[in-house]
């Protein structure tokens, strides 16, 4: 009994404590690690103070060459400034002084020449031919040793001459005569007390680079002075290197290069404000890596404090630079010495040393590891592949299933087990899920989840059945017919197996098994044709789905081979799970489709209304949702700025849609006789017809004259006359009151005193004007006593009747908190005859040109008031801004083109291209295409639309396609569109 025990706990396989060896390889990895990063801490530390005693070194010899070449320098000149053969001319130019000159050359290898000048502009120097650029800048004949030159006044006597002093050949003159007292360093030296050190500049004659010591003759006729060569400092310098990249500069105390290791081209001018430097065509030197970091060594040390040494680093070229400077000093001037040289370089043996370590201890750590993996690959092997399957199903892949792990390891195998099925689990719903999610019209998302219901069971075949009508319309769905002719299929109640109907009454999840021989019509047409095998059997599942009433709106109905005498397969379970789901789903996207089916009828109810009204707007609804998509699909297709970002989506695409059609929901409450007043003084019917009447009874008044003077015995010719001036001159009176009327011209000076002379003259009213009129006239009439009759009253007039008071609204209220800036007038309408005739321009006066602008208001506060969701909110934005203008003048709320969408600024220039092309508007004719796009580019011009999106709308198609459509045949013209994409934009 206990070996059987123990035979069973074996084939489980071991605990998992067992394998816990695998800590240790992890454990010597990281003290190995720890160990290498420790070493390489103190060995970088060491070749950091050696790098930095090193560079001490270089500083202590650099400072010795300065004392051998500059302090020696200034020693001599210290002997020859109060040596008396020195003091003259005559003595200085004669061979004993010169050969002294050559003795002090050759013990100063660092000087390249000895001279002396004097007041008198005499000068006499010694150089040494060392250096090859200057042998080659003075042609210099290969015997030459020395080069003397020797100025008295005007004449320049330049010689070469050997080793022994002797002469091996004459240079020529340069053009223009040297003298001594126009040089720096004579000046400079002349006005000091102690020997002055030069910056570095070219000299005259070898063009070679340099400084001079100098020091004033103590008989004060002249100066002496020495030249150093920065070549040979450059040299000593370039011997001092540590590393292949290493750069070293020699400063003065102005921040001006002396010696460099590196070539570099110095013009004479002040390095410390030159920052890049570039080698000489002429410099024989090799072309170091570190010459381009020179430039930042300058800039490195431009702000160092004198007599103190700095340490930093630079990074150039993806290379960092360790950069030190430490000050020199050699007597009474003031060095600095500066290094640079490549962390890579500097560090090159530590990384080998910790190089060395790291593979030594990746080396013991592989070898533990290895020791460790062949005791634990039992267990190391089936925890991985767990990881891999755990981390794809985090990232939702499913396919292929994990595979069930084979390792010894109880835990790990009922781990695996269960991460198998918990995969397969979550596979089937999602894939269901995303049958549900990925479909909005009902009857493809229909098709498509019983598509997914028998690729998910595993079913060789099945239909889905729906009912409607309580259960008295029955229609089922195919897997065979292509998705998007997909249809519901009217089926007769008596066509359906008695299984089907029984389980959709009972409403439960019902399965029942039928040989092939006896399979009737309904559930033949579900499987194949392909015969059973001896011990199969067809299974039938019927899954009914319930809606949130628990009503059956229909079933899935499967079939599948299974053998005789089988379980319920468990995915079965799955598909009676999600049924629910399924059913709400169908349900929610049927209504969904209804609502939004509803809504698009609803809102082109709404803009056929607005265009109903009138007859002569009955288009603009529908044309402005055809210019703002047509447009916003042309941005939408641009690829550069500023719209490469501008992409809607399906959601976004329905929000522009509603706002489009919804743009002027709110001319609903305009009084469409303001919309359409063709005339100035038109309200419900145009009152010129009133004022018509009266020059007809003025008219009849003058004939009335004329009999009544006829009668009285007058002068028949007389009365005649003044009969027929009178009408003539009521004829063009009125003539000039109907043209005032038709707000075809603006109303000059000139025609409104007119106007104002006609309104004067008077007629008689004999009826009382207060009987038949409505309850609102007659509160208007009796804001003044009524005259008595007969009454004298003015041919035009403007009376307090005529001013109409503002009414509340809630529309008004709403708007009112709302942020407009549409300035509301005194009176709601003025319909004064002298007020209305006297209009500047077209027929509308101030108070009806605000209430057809209070639409845009009014559609606002309709759209907002709407439980917009989703992107629909953005509706009121999109529909209310297109009365907007990109400087902030427009209206109701006077937003500025950063305030606005893109698609609001798309919605203001469809409405513009629109309202200034439409012809069937009453107080204008549609003006032609090249007319309309020139009024839209000064628009443009004064920041009024968007110019980024007025030009698109000018370059695409959008125009050209409308004008074609919507616009007559005598409004098409080709415009300049090149002229408005030129316009510049005037500034904010």
């Amino acid at each position: 009994m206990a070996v059987s025990k123990r035979i069973s706990t074996a084939r489980q396989g071991r605990r998992l404590g067992t394998h816990l060896a695998l800590v240790f390889g992890a454990t010597v990895l990281v003290a190995v690690l720890g160990l290498v990063f420790h070493v390489h801490r103190q060995v970088s530390g060491m070749v950091e103070d050696a790098s930095q005693t090193l560079f001490d070194h270089m500083a202590n010899e650099s400072r010795s060459q300065i004392n051998k070449s500059i302090s020696a320098a200034d020693s001599v000149l210290q002997a020859f400034a109060a040596d008396p053969q020195a003091d003259d001319f005559a003595t200085a130019n004669q061979p004993a002084f010169i050969e002294r000159l050559s003795v002090l050359l050759r013990s100063s290898p660092f000087l390249s020449a000895f001279y002396v000048g004097y007041d008198d502009g005499g000068f006499v120097l010694l150089r040494r031919l060392t250096s090859p650029a200057a042998r080659q800048a003075l042609a210099a004949p290969a015997t030459a040793s020395y080069f003397l030159e020797i100025v008295q006044g005007a004449k320049m006597d330049l010689s070469f001459l050997d080793a022994g002093l002797r002469t091996v050949g004459k240079a020529a003159a340069p053009p223009t005569p040297y003298d001594p007292r126009t040089r720096d360093w004579y000046q400079a030296a002349r006005g000091a007390k102690e020997s002055i050190l030069t910056d570095p500049y070219w000299f005259f004659v070898t063009n070679e680079r340099g400084v001079t010591v100098a020091r004033a003759l103590d008989s004060g006729h002249g100066v002496v002075g020495a030249d150093l060569g920065l070549a040979d400092l450059s040299q000593a310098l370039l011997q001092m290197k540590d590393t292949a990249s290493t750069a070293l500069l020699l400063l003065n105390d102005h921040n001006e290069v002396l010696a460099s290791s590196v070539p570099l081209a110095l013009d004479g001018g002040n390095q410390a404000d030159a920052n890049a430097v570039e080698p000489r065509a002429n410099d024989a030197r090799p072309s170091w890596p570190a010459a381009s970091v020179a430039p930042d060594m300058l800039a490195f040390t431009k702000d160092a404090t004198a007599g103190h040494a700095k340490v930093g680093t630079i990074t150039l070229q993806d290379t960092n630079w360790v950069i030190r400077s430490a000050p020199l000093q050699s007597g009474p001037w003031r060095f600095r010495i500066v290094k640079a040289t490549p962390s890579n370089e500097m560090l090159a043996g530590a990384r080998d040393l910790v190089s060395v370590l790291m593979w030594l201890g990746v080396a013991v750590a592989i070898i533990a590891m290895i020791v460790v993996r062949i005791a634990s690959r039992s267990i190391s092997q089936p925890l991985a592949q767990l990881a891999q399957d755990a981390e794809r199903i985090q990232r939702f892949q499913f396919t292929p299933p994990p595979a069930e792990a084979q390792t010894s390891v109880r835990e790990i195998k009922s781990l695996s087990q269960s991460m198998r099925k918990a995969s397969i689990t979550i596979q089937r719903f999602i894939e269901i899920g995303h049958a549900l999610a990925s479909e909005r019209d009902p009857v493809r998302l229909k098709h498509r989840l019983l598509l997914e219901t028998i690729r998910v069971a595993d079913a060789d075949g099945g239909v889905l059945l729906m009912t409607a009508d309580g259960g008295d319309t029955l229609s089922i769905i195919d897997r065979d017919v292509p998705p998007d002719a997909t249809q519901s299929r009217p089926i007769a109640r008596q066509d359906i197996d008695a299984h089907v109907l029984q389980a959709l009454t009972a409403k439960k999840v019902t399965h029942f098994d039928h040989t092939e021989h006896a399979l009737p019509p309904f559930l033949a047409g579900l499987v194949d044709k392909r015969p059973l095998a001896p011990t199969q059997v067809f299974r039938f599942w019927i899954v009914p789905l319930r809606n949130h009433s628990d009503e059956v709106i229909g079933a899935l109905i499967l079939a599948a081979r299974i053998q005789t005498g089988a379980a319920p397969d468990a995915s079965v379970d799955l598909v009676s799970a999600l049924a629910g789901t399924a059913a709400m789903t169908i349900e929610m996207t049927r209504l969904l489709k209804d609502r939004k089916s509803l809504l698009d009828a609803v809102i082109r109810m709404i803009a056929n209304s607005i265009d109903a009204k009138s007859p002569y707007t009955s288009g603009h609804c529908n044309r402005v949702p055809l210019l703002t998509t047509a447009l916003v699909e042309v941005a939408s297709q641009s690829r550069s700025a500023p719209f490469a970002n501008f992409n809607p989506s399906e959601e976004e695409w329905e929000a522009i849609r509603v706002a489009s059609w919804l743009h002027d929901c709110g001319k609903l409450v305009t009084a469409e006789y303001i919309v359409d007043k063709a005339t100035k003084l038109e309200t419900i019917y145009d009152r010129i017809h009133e004022i018509r009447m009266r020059f007809e009874l003025l008219k009849a008044d003058a004939w009335t004259a004329y009999w009544r003077g006829k009668a009285e015995g007058g002068a028949e010719q007389d009365l005649a006359t003044a009969r027929d001036e009178t009408m003539a001159r009521l004829d063009a009176d009125f003539a000039f009151v109907a043209m005032c009327n038709e707000g075809g011209e603006t109303m000059a000076d000139e025609h409104l005193e007119r106007l104002r002379a006609i309104g004067e003259r008077t007629w008689t009213r004999t009826l009382d004007d207060r009987l038949g009129v409505s309850r609102d006239e007659l509160a208007r009439k009796a804001r003044t006593p009524a005259a008595a009759l007969p009454a004298r009253e003015k041919l035009l007039d403007d009376r307090p009747d005529h001013l109409i008071a503002h009414h509340p609204s809630l529309l008004n209220e709403l708007g009112a908190k709302a942020g407009f800036t549409l300035q509301r007038p005194q009176h709601r309408l003025n319909q004064g005859e002298r007020y209305n005739l006297s209009i500047g321009r077209g027929t509308l006066t101030a108070e009806e040109r605000y209430l057809i602008n209070q639409h845009i208001k009014h559609t606002i506060v309709m759209l907002e008031d709407l439980p917009l969701t989703g992107t629909l909110r953005h509706v009121p934005e999109y529909a209310g801004g297109h009365h907007e203008k990109m400087d902030g003048t427009g209206y109701p709320r006077g937003l500025r083109r950063d305030d606005m969408s893109v698609v609001a600024r798309i919605m203001a220039i469809a409405d513009v291209f629109e309202a200034l092309t439409a012809a069937d508007r009453p107080y204008k004719k549609g003006k032609k295409l090249s007319e309309a796009i020139r009024i839209m580019g000064a628009m443009k011009r004064d920041r009024h639309l968007d110019p980024d999106l007025l030009d698109l709308f000018l370059t695409s198609d959008v125009w050209r396609d409308y004008a074609h459509d919507h616009m007559n045949a005598d409004q098409v013209d080709e415009p300049d569109i090149a002229a408005v994409l030129a316009i510049t934009v005037a500034a904010a």
